[in-house]
């Protein structure tokens, strides 16, 4: 299993709440950086010394005045990756008190009464396994969506 993890041959999924309209599909790609001691990363557009590569694609799932709900994959899977990409790209995660924008934390806090990170996930599908992990081999789990997120969704629609 370990290895699977390690391969990146298990494939996850995730579904968060992003500040701004997003419509169309995206693989978007950088280089991170972490810091140890504020164990807190940092995304770039070109190779620095000591970064490693990210790619991350999403797709827009449903949008609602200045928000998008998104369907995340990760190409790669690196600490923070997912948070980190999107504020790079000037859509980061409500919720988000390291990466995110705290003026629209606080508005999400006020409207929906969010106090955590909008970011959830929610799909994990297995590769073929050898024994004794093959009764695991193609199958998908999904988590439902926790309680805010269907808020979010129903208020939304």
């Amino acid at each position: 299993m370990s290895a699977s993890f390690k391969d990146r041959s298990i494939h996850k999924y995730y579904q968060c709440v992003v500040k701004g309209q997003i419509s169309d599909r995206q693989v978007i790609t950088g280089y991170l950086t972490k810091s140890e001691a504020s164990n807190q990363v940092t995304v770039h557009k070109q190779e620095v010394p000591g970064s490693a590569p990210i790619v991350t694609e999403y797709e827009p799932v449903q949008r609602h005045e200045g928000y998008t709900l998104l369907k995340v994959t990760l190409i790669t899977g690196r600490t923070h990756q997912i948070r980190a990409h999107l504020s790079s790209i000037g859509h980061p995660i409500v919720g988000d008190y390291k990466y995110g924008d705290s003026r629209v934390n606080e508005e999400a806090k006020r409207l929906y009464h969010i106090n955590s990170q909008l970011l959830h996930s929610y799909q994990v599908t297995f590769p073929e396994l050898p024994e004794p992990l093959s009764y695991l081999s193609g199958r998908t789990f999904y988590a439902p969506l926790p309680k805010t997120f269907s808020k979010i969704c129903r208020e939304w629609r």
